[in-house]
């Protein structure tokens, strides 16, 4: 079972088996068209058009999580592009003060893939690439500076102390009612509704990633199952492949709180009665992108990921943040070659 972020290195080493003529010796000319595309895309190599290499198992993208009755509140429309965003997290939290005070936005800007994860949706939104087509790093682009200005700009809307925050402490703040929006992935959505853990039963909206110059995506984390190369039971593991990503199989799961990867259980009646949210999950998911798909990519975002931090922490501006990481992300392209 693989993080996605982690395949390609897997992939490229040759350390996985072909999927395609084990599928074929069973009838099936490749895999289930019933898989959401993206999801599939993430189980080829080169990405999208190569080999199959694995099957997607667990659908997980991130989404845009907002207190509605807030926004009603104060006659606010869901959210289409970062600066929505902005000028509701000033609203909000300048005018509920009553009962303690509520800020606007939490983010994740903790050194390594915290920051990365909550930085990727509004760098792409700004139009910032970490590489051009020839491989070259470009995340100090006037695009990638512009977003990281930005992220400091909602930074002003978040509790004290967020450049350390990760999913625990942003989540805690959404369930205790203390932080209007925020990223988040979708496992977290089902705790919203948990009388245990959460105040804000009822009160929270879900929805795809804001945009900016272009349109927004949020980063997809799916996980993966694969065979290794030298499996001496391929024919027994594809066959539990199959068997644990079909549709019967994957219901199960997704009962218990992991999102799918078949676009027929996202239109599910069972599941949509449960998780009211998979209509958004399921766009958000279609069109969503992955994080670079490259061997190096758990070094490079443990690199972006502390210039994006210090940033956030006042250590260093955006422009210093940026250029330090682009050349520390470059020595790191150059040492893999």
């Amino acid at each position: 079972m693989l993080d996605d972020p982690w395949f390609p290195r897997f992939a490229s080493k040759q350390f996985l088996t072909d999927l395609t003529p084990l599928l074929q010796k069973r009838g099936q000319s490749g895999p289930d068209p019933d898989f959401v595309n993206t999801s599939l895309a993430l189980c080829r190599h080169p990405y999208q058009t190569g080999s199959l290499f694995a099957l997607p198992y667990v659908g997980n993208s991130q989404l845009f999580f907002y207190r509605k009755d807030l926004f009603e509140k104060y006659n606010l429309k869901e959210p289409l592009k970062w600066d929505d965003v902005l000028a509701a997290a000033k609203t909000i939290q300048e005018k509920e003060t009553e009962g303690g005070k509520i800020y606007g936005y939490v983010m994740r800007a903790a050194q390594g893939n915290a920051a990365v994860a909550d930085f990727m949706p509004i760098f792409w939104a700004y139009g910032g690439e970490m590489f051009d087509a020839s491989g070259k790093p470009t995340v100090n682009s006037a695009e990638g500076i512009a977003a990281l200005k930005f992220m400091l700009e909602l930074g002003k809307y978040s509790p004290p102390g967020y450049a350390s925050f990760n999913a625990d402490e942003v989540s805690a703040h959404l369930l205790q009612g203390t932080a209007a929006m925020s990223i988040n992935w979708q496992a977290w959505i089902s705790a919203f509704s948990d009388p245990s853990k959460s105040k804000v039963i009822g009160k929270m909206g879900f929805t795809t990633l804001p945009g900016s110059a272009k349109s927004g995506q949020a980063e997809i984390g799916n996980w993966l199952i694969a065979i290794p190369k030298d499996a001496q039971n391929a024919e027994a593991a594809v066959d539990f492949l199959l068997w644990a990503t079909s549709a019967e199989q994957m219901k199960l799961s997704a009962q218990r709180g992991n999102p799918p990867t078949r676009k027929s259980l996202f239109q599910n009646s069972d599941l949509l009665a449960k998780f009211p949210a998979y209509p958004a999950q399921l766009k958000s998911l279609e069109s969503s992108r992955p994080r670079p798909r490259t061997p190096q990519w758990n070094e490079i975002e443990n690199a972006f990921g502390i210039f994006l931090s210090k940033a956030n922490s006042g250590e260093l501006s955006p422009e210093e943040a940026m250029n330090q990481a682009n050349a520390e992300i470059e020595k790191i392209i150059q040492r893999g070659q």
